[in-house]
């Protein structure tokens, strides 16, 4: 299924708003069926699976309850489509055995989506900068 602009619109601004309102099933609803995948270039990790992926999310919420991401370009191919967020929020929980710091986060991300034939996300591939990141946190010097 070739997804139109406006359909991929549609399903990654659902996708960002179930993000923002941590709502699991939400989310998971505009992933594929098939066993999503989410990589993080930044760290090197790769989430396969519904209950994987599921749990990535988890551990984002849990350090960042509240977490918003803002959408602020977007950029549609044939078959996938590019979105660059904002997301901003406080470290008010521990994240991945990272204690609460209480410090604010600003980053700013490069999502790329590759869509299934049945029109949900099969692969979300997530950039940015990860010592902008670590500073942020208070891990590494500014």
């Amino acid at each position: 299924m070739t997804l139109s602009r406006d359909q991929m619109r549609a399903l990654l601004t659902e996708h960002v708003e179930a993000e923002n309102a941590r709502d699991e099933a939400r989310v998971m609803a505009t992933y594929s069926r098939a066993g999503p995948v989410f990589e993080d270039a930044a760290s090197g990790q790769r989430y396969t699976g519904a209950d994987i992926v599921s749990e990535n999310y988890r551990h984002l919420w849990d350090g960042f309850p509240g977490l918003r991401r803002q959408i602020t370009r977007w950029t549609f191919g044939d078959d996938s489509a590019v979105i660059e967020l904002t997301l901003s929020g406080v470290h008010d929980g521990t994240f991945r055995d990272i204690p609460a710091s209480g410090k604010k986060v600003e980053l700013r991300i490069i999502a790329h989506f590759q869509f299934d034939d049945e029109g949900r996300i099969a692969q979300e591939t997530a950039y940015y900068d990860t010592l902008t990141f670590m500073r942020q946190l208070g891990l590494a010097r500014p």
